[in-house]
């Protein structure tokens, strides 16, 4: 009851400062992140929004205003939905308003911030899948003679299900990105995994419709096809329902827009879409294969700059990594990433007599052992300076040791001290992971240490 009442009086003091529930043209969130589109900027109080109890930061971004909360947020926001009155499930528009003065992201920045937008709701269902495959990893090490057991089938059900299916979870997700029925996107994702398609009879690579051939791909666990397929309908849809009448809509605007668009994206944009993910599996693979420690030390350095200007959509190539080579070597480097920022406030920690500031350092680092490393981005390392070329030098150290000792991952999870459990291999993968570890966190304080040391 009482984190209720906090929420609420969070939520109020929020609304105030915006200019009210009627300046508030969208709202949603991420992991630790309000995130509310103005109707009119000019209404919003910034300095206000910096003042509130609740709020470690304020980051105005691509006519955006994300309001980092925590780990706390989806809470939060359940509230802030009910008391705006904002519709939860509604997209982030990005046609504003024209009194709203927005910086538009360079294309990358686009493409990277829709890419994370069609596969981050479903991170929760792949994270958990992720976790189960681990478990199982780590039963079978242990117990070797049950990997063919009856619990072992059951619980590789429950592990493969968010990456066999994910062309359905992707496709709801990309669904509400393009503003459309989400039914539609895992209708699209159902074509893409049609039975006929994925496993087409002997001496069948192909299907002709009219014109042009329809190839006969397995979609299972695929990303890129079912966005770019979706985006394809999306985009037929729109043109057609708005010149359909609205008496028929329902009918006919679905129907048509998947008549038209199935063949030209089962034929063209999801061959492309396995075209892309295979191009940047090879091409990552490349860059860490012949420039390892280096592309390692790059990749992870910059990891911290990456969260707190909110650049996302790599657990697109993660997970295109996973399904291609079975492993992945991306995702570890977020892990020792958190653990430096851990380290890093330890350093600073350790030159604090008992005090609520050190034991503010110790519970945030501690926090960033699990995975969430905003709190001690935004709250100490970027209005500090220090912590954050600890962690970013740290993080450099561990990502090179980690490509030298080639340590990888096996399934998607979140980069935590609760993953461990899918680096289990049958060979020595899991004690290179620890002393990776020790590296990333041991570096990254000593580094905060020395800073810190310095009495000027």
């Amino acid at each position: 009851m009482a984190q209720k009442l906090e929420n609420e009086r969070l939520v109020n003091d929020i609304l105030k400062a915006f200019g009210g529930k009627e300046n508030v043209k969208n709202a949603f969130h991420c992991v630790t992140r309000l995130r509310l589109v103005p109707v009119n900027r000019d209404l919003v109080d910034l300095e206000a929004l910096k003042q509130i109890k609740g709020i470690m930061q304020v980051v105005e971004s691509s006519g955006q205003i994300q309001l980092v909360i925590g780990t706390t947020v989806p809470d939060v926001y359940e509230d802030f939905i009910q008391i705006s009155g904002v519709k939860a499930e509604e997209a982030i528009d990005e046609d504003l308003h024209d009194t709203v003065e927005e910086k538009k992201p360079n294309i990358l920045i686009q493409g990277l911030n829709t890419l994370a937008a069609c596969v981050t709701p479903g991170l929760y269902a792949i994270v958990a899948g992720g976790m189960v495959k681990g478990i199982i990893s780590l039963i079978t090490a242990l117990i070797p003679s049950a990997s063919g057991s009856d619990v072992i089938t059951v619980l590789n059900a429950v592990g493969d299900a968010p990456f066999y299916f994910m062309p359905f979870i992707i496709g709801y997700a990309s669904a509400k990105r393009f503003k459309v029925k989400e039914v539609f996107g895992i209708m699209t994702a159902g074509i893409l995994m049609y039975s006929t398609f994925m496993t087409p009879a002997e001496g069948i690579t192909g299907y002709k419709f009219l014109f042009f051939n329809i190839p006969a791909y397995n979609y299972k666990s695929s990303i890129f096809p079912v966005i770019l397929s979706v985006w394809l309908f999306s985009v037929i849809f729109h043109f057609i329902d708005k010149r359909m009448p609205k008496n028929i809509r329902i009918v006919f605007s679905g129907a048509l827009s998947f008549v038209i668009s199935a063949p030209l994206f089962l034929a063209f944009l999801a061959p492309l879409g396995n075209f892309i993910a295979g191009t940047l599996v090879n091409s990552f693979g490349w860059l860490f294969t012949h420039a390892g420690p280096l592309a390692g030390a790059l990749f992870c350095g910059i990891i911290p700059l990456t969260v707190i200007f909110g650049i996302k959509g790599w657990s697109a190539i993660e997970l295109a990594n996973i399904n291609t080579l079975g492993y992945d070597y991306m995702l570890p480097n977020f892990f020792y990433s958190n653990l430096a920022v851990s380290g890093a406030l330890f350093g600073k920690a350790l030159h604090l007599k008992a005090s609520e500031e050190k034991s503010a350092l110790i519970s945030t680092g501690l926090v960033c052992i699990l995975g969430i490393t905003e709190p001690a981005l935004y709250g100490y390392a970027l209005p500090e300076k220090k912590p954050l070329y600890a962690c970013m030098a740290g993080g450099a150290v561990a990502g090179a040791v980690a490509m030298l000792l080639g340590v990888v991952t096996y399934s998607f999870s979140m980069p935590g001290i609760t993953s461990i459990a899918t680096y289990m291999d049958s060979g020595n993968n899991f004690l290179l992971l620890l002393i990776v570890m020790a590296v990333a966190w041991g570096a990254s304080f000593a580094i905060s240490f020395i800073l810190y040391n310095d009495k000027k």
